[in-house]
């Protein structure tokens, strides 16, 4: 399949909607940016996993091309701009950046992900790759007109804001809980990023000293919690080790469970690593696992008693309608909606009309 097959296959979806990110993606060859062995697979849509860590998690790939489109259609790139990437991974999202953007500097925290991917855009004069810490950015080339995560992220560096320039996009995927990530749009208006537009996603977690709690632990049998707070693994371990009780799971809008996951502190999901997540909730003596038809209750039935009465109650979240607000200093709270307080920022979460 060429690149043109791509387009069509993303125009066709619905998903890729601006002429220059078409012409972009049908001139730069995907199959050149993924392992030699997997080239049959690159112009599937679907994320190509290409480093894992020790515990088999995966860390760095060839994002979804539909997700690629999405999120370059957000950042509404002009000719003249410059662009700070943060995960540089393959060098394919670089290499579009460059087709549609004047300077672009990638940063990606694994010496040899930056080198393959600048082995890869050797070509490329507009893009240069650098090995280091994303979270820093890149001040020397400040101010970015943009600025793009290719990684999922709690938190919200305040080198990204003050190294974008005022009235300029930063676009990430931002993690509010476990299952609920969002592709948002935020435009910096002084000190504070507003956001402009959100899309649901799914991305890998950001890495290296400033991650954030949330993550994949190991709790036997190739199975892995996946929490908000990582910390909290220790005694769900037991938990999930039990025998668990089960009956038959209720339909669920997935909508249903996104609004249950930001009202409630302690979601989880576990994973086998083939990419699904199935959903849950959890407390100190139990926890409940949504698992396709099924509900599996492990110890204690509080968890699952909650659960019950919030799929009861809960209406459907429409990620699109969220309006998302990032500050860096104390704020009153909010009238409505969620507030997240991050360790760099306060993520303020509303529905808009």
């Amino acid at each position: 399949m060429p690149p043109r097959d791509l387009v069509r296959l993303l125009i066709d979806k619905g998903v890729l909607t601006d002429q220059r990110v078409a012409e972009a993606m049908a001139a730069v060859p995907r199959e050149l940016f993924v392992p030699e062995d997997r080239r049959e697979e690159a112009y599937a849509d679907k994320v190509l996993v290409t480093k894992w860590d020790d515990a088999g998690v995966a860390i760095s790939s060839a994002s979804q091309p539909a997700m690629v489109a999405i999120m370059l259609e957000q950042l509404r790139l002009d000719p003249g701009h410059s662009v700070l990437e943060i995960g540089a991974g393959t060098g394919y999202n670089a290499a579009l950046l460059g087709r549609l953007a004047d300077q672009v500097v990638t940063v990606d925290i694994d010496e040899d992900i930056a080198r393959e991917a600048r082995d890869r855009l050797a070509g490329v004069t507009n893009v240069e790759v650098r090995a280091g810490d994303g979270w820093a950015g890149a001040p020397d080339r400040a101010p970015y007109d943009r600025i793009e995560l290719t990684i999922g992220t709690s938190d919200i560096s305040v080198a990204w804001r003050d190294q974008l320039a005022d009235g300029g996009l930063l676009v990430l995927p931002l993690w509010l809980r476990v299952g609920v990530q969002l592709s948002v749009a935020f435009r910096r208006d002084g000190d504070v990023l507003r956001g402009e537009s959100v899309r649901d996603c799914g991305f890998q977690r950001f890495r290296g000293p400033n991650s954030g709690p949330e993550g994949f632990v190991a709790v036997g049998g190739g199975e892995f919690v996946v929490l908000d707070d990582a910390s909290d693994a220790a005694p769900l371990r037991d938990v999930l080790r039990q025998s668990p009780r089960e009956e038959r799971a209720p339909v669920i809008d997935p909508g249903v469970f996104a609004r249950i996951a930001l009202d409630e502190p302690r979601t989880l999901a576990l994973s086998d690593l083939s990419g699904a997540l199935r959903p849950g909730l959890y407390d100190a003596g139990g926890a409940v696992v949504l698992d396709n038809e099924r509900m599996l209750t492990y110890g204690s039935p509080a968890a699952r008693d909650r659960l019950i009465y919030r799929l009861s109650t809960t209406r459907p979240l429409d990620r699109s309608r969220l309006r998302v607000t990032a500050a860096f200093a104390d704020l009153p709270p909010p009238s409505q909606g969620w507030r997240f307080v991050r360790r760099s920022c306060v993520v303020d979460v509303a529905e808009g009309p």
